[in-house]
């Protein structure tokens, strides 16, 4: 995402933890999410948010920005952060690629942890 104040330009692999709660999400959203497994070992991060919450761009391959366009709600669920702060968690597709793991607290605080799918529900 160029000139974006929102966001940090990275490229790095997915945590651990990343990685475990994006495979959760797509195994317990909608449908069509399990389709996207198959593009999880090639994903990594091009950006987080400047914001200090553990939202993350994603992007496939040697792409160095992630795709853009309209959104695909692949997964939304709630819970809370280890910090006990209230989560939404949102898994979006663009363009038919994995393209943003969003984690926004919904009490407006603006630096906490990623939660586990422990702590975590689907909205169905």
């Amino acid at each position: 995402m160029k000139d974006n104040k929102y966001t940090i330009p990275v490229n790095r692999l997915l945590s651990v933890a990343e990685r475990a709660l994006i495979e959760w999400l797509l195994n317990n959203g909608i449908s069509e999410a399990t389709t996207y497994k198959i593009q999880l070992p090639n994903v990594h991060v091009v950006s987080t948010c400047s914001c200090g919450c553990p939202t993350v761009d994603l992007a496939s391959g040697d792409k160095a920005e992630r795709t853009t366009g309209p959104s695909q709600i692949l997964a939304d669920a709630e819970g809370f952060s280890p910090e006990g702060v209230p989560v939404n968690v949102i898994l979006h597709a663009r363009e038919n690629e994995l393209s943003e793991l969003e984690v926004i607290a919904t009490d407006g605080t603006k630096s906490f942890s990623l939660p586990s799918p422990e702590k975590l529900k689907i909205n169905k």
